[in-house]
């Protein structure tokens, strides 16, 4: 039985771009056999951006900077994810800082980078494909975070 049975999940991921203009795509033996971004969990006290920093940095080893959100959604019930669950995802573009991609091993399997628009043309977990052409379209949502 997982934790959070029962509640709806708050989760950030970042798209990491390369100097290259390339995006990290990974595969997760949570997500099945399909592209996805890294991503987890939202923190108490945490804004979306530094989840998806924090996230991006726990899974892959790089250090990012967040820029912008591209899209807000849900996943309800995806029969793609290991477990029954209802995420609410925002998916945060972030540049890489420094480092070397190096996987977690606990959750991540393998990566690419990839050109953004060759990429659509991949097998991806629902949500991620619209990620990436807001990324290519340069759509960027406006997401206020207030700290008190």
């Amino acid at each position: 039985m997982s934790k959070y049975e029962g509640l709806v999940e708050a989760v950030a991921a970042p798209i990491i771009v390369n100097d290259n203009g390339k995006i990290l795509l990974i595969k997760s033996h949570k997500w099945g056999d399909k592209y996805l971004i890294p991503g987890g969990h939202i923190e108490i006290g945490e804004t979306i951006f530094e989840t998806a920093e924090r996230e991006g940095k726990e899974e892959t080893g790089l250090e990012l900077s967040a820029q912008n959100c591209v899209n807000i959604g849900e996943l309800i019930y995806d029969p793609d994810y290991h477990r029954k669950a209802h995420l609410i995802y925002f998916h945060i573009v972030c540049k890489v800082v420094s480092g070397e991609v190096s996987l977690d091993g606990r959750e991540l399997k393998e990566f690419i980078w990839a050109d953004p628009q060759k990429a659509l043309a991949l097998d991806f977990v629902a949500g991620i494909k619209r990620s990436i052409q807001n990324y290519i379209d340069g759509v960027e949502i406006n997401v206020e975070s207030i700290r008190f």
